[in-house]
């Protein structure tokens, strides 16, 4: 069953054309991985999901919510929008938490303020959730006093808390201190195998290879190449494809 269906998205920035007509359908927990040089477009595409960035073209759908690209902004397309953010949880490259709140209340903010989900009823569900991303013992920490793969987790929890339908990840690990992507990784190692349905955008290549049902390389736009993690890992096809796996392992071994 089909969870995100993405047709014929453009996307440019003046004359810089980021995103050429791409198609991308997503089946009910599937783990998809997109990865790609930078300046590929592959975290433009997942702003373009949320319409955190308004594609210039295409359909989005995301279960039984869809929304046309350029259209006009009317009450109706602006609900439909919000619905479909509702039903998606964004773990960004950067935390954003609020620092004046601990992790527990970053966690029942949203179910509180956008689902009106009663206090003792949201704080139960933010414990269950922590604990769940192995943070039992900081829920009264603030953010200040986490490291930055526990504020992490707090992020993902916090996306979690809204029972989205599918987790988008645009890099959330790219900002950690090495010794620190590990537990962030577990973690969605542990949703992808409960069956959450998940896009991410990463460099973590192991994670691609553990995690993913499907890889997708991109370039220039573009969709180059797409296939399962053994085929892509192993077999890849594009000439483009071989150079972007050949670089990136002479990056590993330099490291």
């Amino acid at each position: 069953m089909e969870v995100i269906k993405l047709q014929n998205i453009k996307k440019s920035f003046n004359e810089n054309i980021v995103l050429k007509d791409i198609n991308l359908t997503v089946n009910k927990s599937e783990v998809v991985v997109i990865m790609g040089p930078s300046g590929s477009g592959k975290s433009t595409l997942l702003r373009c999901v949320t319409f955190l960035e308004e594609p210039d073209g295409g359909i989005i759908k995301l279960g039984e919510q869809e929304v046309t690209a350029g259209s006009q902004m009317n009450k109706q397309r602006k609900n439909d929008i919000r619905k479909l953010r509702q039903n998606t949880g964004f773990v960004f490259q950067q935390f954003n938490l609020f620092p004046h709140k601990t992790a527990l209340e970053n966690v029942m903010e949203g179910p509180m303020i956008i689902k009106k989900i009663a206090r003792e009823k949201a704080k139960q569900k933010a414990i269950t959730l922590l604990k769940k991303v192995g943070l039992a013992d900081r829920m009264d920490h603030y953010p200040a006093q986490l490291s930055g793969g526990q504020q992490q987790r707090v992020a993902i929890a916090r996306a979690l808390s809204m029972e989205p339908m599918v987790m988008l990840y645009d890099e959330p690990t790219s900002a950690l201190d090495p010794e620190l992507v590990r537990e962030v990784l577990q973690v969605m190692k542990e949703l992808a195998k409960e069956g959450m349905t998940m896009i991410v955008v990463t460099h973590e290549m192991a994670f691609a290879k553990d995690a993913a049902d499907r890889v997708i390389f991109m370039d220039d736009g573009l969709i180059i190449e797409e296939g399962s993690s053994y085929e892509i890992f192993n077999n890849p096809k594009e000439d483009r494809t071989k150079r972007f796996l050949q670089d990136v392992s002479e990056e590993i071994v330099l490291e």
